[in-house]
């Protein structure tokens, strides 16, 4: 049963990261962002980044920034709690797995502020790079343990 639901969940997250990428490339390909905003400027990383955090959640960005930057929150969040599920609940094959994927979508997150802080293509890239190693990790767990008991030919 507790296998079943972290599956469900798995799925749902999988649905959330399709979600953001749709919103991401139209945030990249036709939203150009200001280069002067709260936290484009001083020298601390989490203090920059918290200031475009906030700036980009306060909707001044636009809408499609908005709707990435809470789907990016939503997606960070939520890796860390299907980890922390599969972990309390001892869901053998998602551990491993579940741990990499929130692994990689924090450092998704993370990379996507430090984007909007710095203006860097390269962070775009490795925010790319993160989420499609965490959707690789989600897909891996279903597929090895997909729900379901069929016969094998």
């Amino acid at each position: 049963m507790r296998a079943t639901r972290v599956r469900r969940f798995g799925v749902v997250l999988l649905v959330l990261f399709g979600v953001q990428f749709a919103v991401g490339m139209l945030l990249n390909l036709f939203v150009e962002l200001p280069t002067s905003h709260p936290g484009s400027a001083g020298d601390e990383y989490f203090a920059r980044s918290a200031a475009s955090l906030l700036w980009s959640l306060s909707g001044r960005g636009g809408p499609a920034l908005l709707v990435h930057a809470l789907l990016g929150a939503a997606a960070a969040v939520g890796s860390i709690v299907l980890f922390v599920l599969c972990v309390a609940r001892r869901v053998r094959g998602w551990r491993w797995l579940s741990g990499l994927a929130a692994l990689f979508t924090v450092g998704a997150f993370f990379n996507g502020m430090s984007f909007v802080d710095y203006g860097e293509d390269f962070s775009s890239a490795i925010m790319a790079g993160c989420w499609l190693l965490a959707v690789a990790c989600l897909v891996a767990a279903l597929v090895r343990h997909p729900g379901w008991r069929g016969t094998r030919a």
